[in-house]
């Protein structure tokens, strides 16, 4: 008895909710979690500086077993390091509170990582929902590729020792703190499976702004946060054939790129990050703010 006891632990998923003024949202996500055929899990809310009366009256309500935890406003990557602060899990799910999942995700990712050690994060493919109601298009995860933009979503099961060997997340970025988050847990070797079912669904609310209409400021900070991660990562980049060298030479040819890749989704981000005009300037900005 005790055996099994262990072995049921060993599986249990620690699913982490970063939450901030989410009233509209949070049950229909909790719902999804509830709801899975998986069932050895928590829940784990983190409100991040929203009103606490609401999440307290429908924890006593409707969700007795939720885990919550209030702090004062720090943004999500405080929110989610403080939740796996406080797991128990073998396993760390991120879920945000306007998004969920289907009811096999848990029991079709968890039976990925049990069945195969070399395997360090499973995901799924994704649907948007509510303003748009299309496949979130990620292309196939290629380790070269993924160094140039990320194709995980932040909504992936892996282990909480490799979050923890990681260092979590860096909690200073702006943008893309996700994307760095994967790239030190495979630092660390391992290897990346997505299921090709649709089980996971992110919310694209009607309020929400096109992600290509985005401010001259915004585009240079995005570039500046990249720029901190290819520092921060340089050796795993160097190790995949992008040392600096590399990128500047398609820096430096960047028409020739355009001409021949112009329709190839990364080569594209490439061209729009490295613009002329833009590169001296966002170069040293990220210098100075990491000496």
């Amino acid at each position: 008895m005790t055996n099994k006891l262990e072995a049921v632990e060993k599986s249990l998923i620690s699913v982490i909710i970063p939450y901030y003024k989410g009233e509209s949202y949070i049950e229909e996500c909790l719902d999804s979690i509830y709801g899975q055929t998986f069932k050895n899990f928590e829940v784990i809310l983190i409100n991040d500086g929203s009103p606490k009366d609401f999440l307290e009256n429908l924890k006593n309500i409707k969700y007795p077993n939720l885990i919550l935890f209030h702090q004062e406003n720090k943004g999500q990557s405080s929110a989610r390091n403080k939740g796996v602060e406080i797991a128990q899990g073998k396993y760390i799910l991120f879920l945000d509170c306007d998004d969920k999942i289907e009811k096999t995700f848990m029991e079709k990712t968890e039976n990925v990582l049990s069945n195969n050690s070399k395997i360090k994060i499973c995901y799924t493919k994704s649907l948007f929902f509510e303003k748009e109601n299309t496949e979130w298009m990620l292309p196939d995860f290629k380790i070269k590729d993924f160094l140039f933009s990320n194709c995980i979503p932040v909504t992936a099961l892996f282990y909480r020792e490799d979050f923890i060997k990681a260092h979590g997340f860096e909690e200073n970025l702006t943008y893309f703190e996700d994307w760095d988050l994967w790239i030190s847990i495979l630092e660390n070797g391992g290897e990346v499976y997505r299921i090709p079912e649709h089980l996971f669904f992110y919310r694209i609310r009607h309020d929400d702004n096109s992600l290509t209409n985005i401010s001259s400021s915004q585009e240079n900070n995005m570039a500046i946060n990249r720029l901190f991660i290819y520092k921060k990562h340089h050796d795993f980049y160097t190790k995949h054939g992008f040392d600096f060298n590399s990128i500047t030479n398609i820096v430096l040819h960047r028409d020739d790129f355009r001409k021949k890749y112009y329709e190839i989704w990364y080569r594209k981000l490439i061209y729009r990050l490295f613009k002329p005009k833009k590169f001296d300037q966002i170069y040293s900005k990220f210098n100075s703010s990491n000496t």
